[in-house]
């Protein structure tokens, strides 16, 4: 079955929230930068995760922070702790 291009299915519906990703063909990964995130992690500490609540107009202001620098929601936020705490 060839794959159809179904646009932008949330645009002024709000019961369709985040069928988009089910749909849209993610951007392909940079080999060679994953690779270099792998080399980081093993020279720094063991990283876990940690769950994180907050306002939604916050983490709605943080999206779209995050998709007019091309950098991801959870790396926007690290930056600001490391920055804030001197970490």
């Amino acid at each position: 079955m060839a794959k159809k291009n179904l646009g932008n299915l949330e645009e002024n519906n709000k019961n369709m929230t985040g069928v988009g990703a089910l749909f849209n063909v993610p951007p392909k990964v940079d080999q060679t930068a994953k690779r270099k995130s792998e080399a980081d992690l093993e020279e720094e500490e063991e990283i876990t995760g940690y769950p994180l609540r907050m306002k939604k107009g916050w983490l709605k202001q943080l999206k779209i922070m995050s998709a007019n620098t091309g950098t991801s929601v959870k790396d926007l936020i690290l930056n600001a702790v490391a920055d804030k705490y001197k970490l």
